[in-house]
């Protein structure tokens, strides 16, 4: 398979080819399990037709673009990660094309034109929610309308409802501000993930029986709630259980930086330089300043067996 990843600056950049594509389009932040419903409705609709699976996508994120929110400056899943589960469901190629002032200026009939149509862009799949155009003007049944004068076919995913509510990348956002790890990962379909790599930290934790790996995380992720977790960490292909913290170590930090350290319950040897794969399991307890370098190992103990017996607590 060829590197997923298309970027588009404009639609001049497009390499004409006589593929037939069934594209998928939308935001996908996150890639939930409704954006899921969404690929796997290309997917089944390429193979029916001999045409290659796509998405088609935009970043920076359009709501950062137009709001200045910074929240949605960061990301829940990066693009490389985005593309690996995209794959894992089928899809062969990603477009992604640059949300600048150009771009947003079209309309949606110049979208369609301009992108789509050179694309060789037969079937398109999006979601109940979709809008697209120049403010937004045009909305999923706008588009089948607009999508026929060129030749092209259009299926609107309905909602994806969890506890009675749409599945939404805001739903999942809110669940991790406020520490709810298992309940995003409900509706994304996975474990939250952040990767990191390992660098050198003051060896507190070593100090007092409970070495961690300090990461630096290795995009602009959305953080949890700071606290304790249960994590899986994978090394190398290799998958240890674990205890996150993210927080400012008040008991032993007067520096108030903000750090995220991961001990991992049944690993030994030297991680530095190495990238780590962080996945929330379980918020286990707010982070809180101790008395003493005791107090805080004997919670450090309790939460080591919170983590290893999870879920069977």
């Amino acid at each position: 398979m060829q590197e997923p990843f298309v970027y588009l600056t404009s639609a001049k950049e497009i390499k004409i080819d006589d593929l037939p594509r069934v594209f998928a389009i939308g935001k996908f932040d996150g890639l939930h399990i409704a954006h899921h419903a969404v690929l796997k409705e290309a997917v089944e609709k390429a193979r029916a037709t001999s045409s290659t699976p796509c998405i088609f996508t935009f970043s920076p994120h359009p709501r950062f673009v137009l709001t200045g929110d910074p929240a949605y400056d960061n990301m829940l899943t990066p693009p490389y990660e985005r593309a690996e589960v995209a794959r894992r469901v089928g899809i062969e190629e990603i477009f992604v094309a640059d949300f600048n002032k150009e771009f947003r200026a079209q309309s949606a009939e110049e979208f369609l034109r301009n992108y789509l149509l050179p694309l060789g862009a037969k079937h398109l799949v999006v979601g109940y929610n979709f809008r697209f155009g120049k403010n937004g003007a045009t909305d999923a049944e706008g588009l089948k309308k607009i999508a026929s004068g060129f030749g092209m076919t259009v299926d609107v995913i309905g909602s994806i409802n969890d506890h009675g509510k749409p599945v939404s990348s805001s739903r999942i956002r809110m669940y991790l501000e406020c520490g709810a790890a298992l309940s995003a990962s409900e509706l994304l379909g996975r474990p939250y993930r952040v990767r990191g790599v390992v660098v050198r930290g003051d060896a507190r934790g070593r100090s007092i029986g409970f070495p961690t790996a300090n990461l630096k995380v290795t995009e602009s992720y959305v953080l949890p709630k700071v606290g304790v977790y249960v994590v899986d960490v994978t090394v190398s292909d290799n998958v240890y259980r674990g205890m996150m913290n993210l927080g400012f170590r008040p008991t032993v930090d007067n520096a108030g930086h903000l750090s995220l350290e991961v001990n991992l319950l049944d690993y030994e040897g030297d991680l530095y330089g190495r990238e780590l794969i962080v996945d929330l399991l379980h918020f286990i307890r707010d982070e809180k300043k101790f008395a003493s370098l005791s107090e805080l190992q004997e919670q450090l103990r309790k939460d080591r067996d919170f983590a290893r017996k999870w879920p069977n607590i």
